[in-house]
């Protein structure tokens, strides 16, 4: 009996390696929605204990904010790495795009943490970056 190794090529592999990043991309998104409502439920049952600290309540949601961006911009970039009918100039600005808006949310979260007391071009430069690598893809399509 000759078994036949299915490569990435075959379509449905592919769209099973899609499906389980989906998967995986909501797995994250619903962690995080729960993860910050049970935060949100503790600090309004327990108060005193959140006085104690010197940070604000939400610094637990904001660091997994944070975290999350970064699994699901590892996981977007993964899924765009399987599109094969785009071109590698093509890939490489929308992954980079994709990096881009990363850091500007992440930086608009830096410059949010420090009530603007920070230069706002932490989220600004990479904005632009991001669009103009988006932008690009978008024109070669």
């Amino acid at each position: 009996m000759i078994y036949k190794i299915k490569s990435l090529g075959d379509a449905p592999v592919k769209k099973k390696i899609n499906r389980l990043i989906n998967i995986i991309i909501f797995c994250f998104i619903g962690q995080f929605i729960g993860s910050g409502l049970y935060d949100y439920w503790h600090f309004r049952k327990y108060p005193g204990l959140y006085e104690m600290q010197s940070a604000p309540w939400y610094t637990s949601i904001l660091a997994n904010g944070l975290f999350t961006l970064l699994l699901l911009t590892v996981c977007i970039i993964v899924k765009a790495i399987f599109i094969e009918n785009l071109r590698l100039i093509k890939k490489i600005t929308l992954i980079l795009g994709i990096i881009f808006l990363f850091l500007t949310f992440t930086g608009g979260g830096y410059v949010l943490i420090n009530h603007g007391q920070v230069n706002a071009g932490y989220a600004g430069v990479p904005g632009i970056f991001s669009i103009t690598c988006f932008a690009y893809y978008r024109k070669k399509e």
